[in-house]
């Protein structure tokens, strides 16, 4: 009896994971997902707009707005599409599919690890650059120059890329198994890089150096409203404008690190106790809320923007209206040929042939010019496949989870 009931709870559990993932990665993450990916590509056309690509604060939000599409394109296939397809296979425990894998196969796990790394420190950069602007303003303009910025923004990437090396070494793909194993290399590193070093650089740092600016950004937003009442609300519009932006990041900042902050519970959980945490359904639930919020996070900075910049949403404004009058004065234009065209059904054939064949050059030429007069014109890591046995299956279910942190022992086994 006891062993039916354990059986019992085990399916259950099994089931319920799987379940929970295709909610919460498949439906919710899927709709996030597209959202996230078009509203970051309207950041940064608006971004890289002549009036708002100047300053050094919307530089590093077009490259964090770059980061996190790259993101979301590697969580749609690789989370959202990957449990669509495969939910009931898991179920019944069918073979691992093709789209599964091609997943499998592909190095997606250093990517990710790399892209999420440098939306981390993207963060951390843009939090500094608001700091400097409202802490030195006088030093901001000679120290926040485009070039600083954008050795900054490679240098970030540069070091995602340097520091996520050694998970291309970590696993090699057995086509006997259909699936990754530790390689030997990737068993030494397994321990140190994952828990050691992983949970300080990705949580820690970035944890304490948010917190420390987020703290003294809020204190000068503070000390301006009182400011500002005392001076009976006069303000000027670069400083409303400056204000708005400050407020901006800071919630920025604050939605990051609260989206975080379930993966650092994993991953010290994790250190802690690593077989009791890959079995437990509660690690496995908040896992996938942690990296659902990791999704929402990188899918609302556009939201964010829109509410709190005022020369963002005129930009945008801007933006729409000139490429839906520009689609109307191509829709409205006729060349010449066309008026022409209009012209020829009250002619005979024979007689409208001779037209087009005697006044061919004719044509061809005013054409030319027409169109060269309006050229003129301005114009704006990852799971394997789920098995039979619990033991297995929630190994297999931790590695697809943002931390990629994958037993070695049992990938050994």
């Amino acid at each position: 009896m006891s062993n039916n009931s354990s059986d019992d709870h085990i399916a259950y559990g099994l089931h319920y994971i799987l379940l929970f993932r295709l909610i919460v990665w498949g439906y919710a993450g899927m709709i996030l997902s597209i959202f996230g990916i078009f509203g970051n590509i309207i950041t940064i056309l608006v971004l890289i707009s002549p009036s708002m690509r100047t300053t050094s604060t919307n530089m590093y939000l077009t490259a964090l707005s770059c980061s996190n599409i790259l993101f979301l394109l590697i969580f749609i296939p690789s989370y959202s599409i990957r449990y669509l397809l495969g939910y009931k296979l898991y179920i019944s425990n069918q073979p691992p599919f093709a789209f599964e894998i091609l997943l499998t196969r592909l190095p997606t796990t250093p990517v990710y690890n790399t892209i999420l790394l440098s939306i981390i420190y993207l963060t951390i950069a843009v939090s500094t650059d608001r700091l400097i602007l409202i802490k030195f303003p006088l030093k901001a303009k000679r120290i926040l120059t485009q070039r600083a910025t954008l050795i900054t923004i490679l240098s970030i990437y540069i070091f995602s890329i340097i520091y996520c090396i050694p998970y291309w070494l970590e696993q090699r793909y057995i086509p006997e198994l259909k699936r990754c194993l530790l390689t030997k290399i990737g068993a030494q590193i397994h321990k140190y890089i994952r828990i050691y070093i992983y949970i300080p650089v990705v949580y820690v740092i970035p944890f304490v150096t948010l917190t420390c600016i987020n703290i003294t950004i809020i204190q000068y937003l503070i000390a301006k409203k009182r400011r500002k009442q005392n001076l009976l609300g006069k303000m000027n519009k670069k400083k409303i404008a400056d204000y708005h932006i400050t407020l901006m990041l800071v919630t920025v900042i604050i939605a990051f690190v609260l989206s975080q902050l379930p993966l650092l519970v994993l991953n010290a959980w994790y250190a802690i106790d690593p077989d009791g945490s890959s079995g437990s359904l509660k690690f496995h639930t908040l896992n996938s809320i942690g990296v659902l919020f990791i999704v929402f996070n990188t899918s609302t900075n556009f939201l964010l923007c829109c509410f709190f910049g005022q020369k963002f949403r005129h930009t945008l404004i801007a933006f729409i209206i000139h490429i839906f009058s520009n689609h109307r004065k191509t829709s409205n234009k006729k060349t010449p040929n066309q008026l022409l065209l209009q012209k020829l059904p009250q002619l005979s054939g024979s007689s409208s042939s001779i037209i087009i064949t005697n006044n061919s050059k004719m044509i061809n030429k005013k054409t030319n010019e027409f169109e060269q007069q309006t050229l003129i014109e301005p114009s704006l890591a990852f799971d394997q496949i789920p098995s039979i046995t619990f033991k297995e299956e929630s190994n297999l279910l931790l590695s697809s989870t943002i931390i990629h942190i994958k037993d070695s022992t049992e990938n050994e086994k």
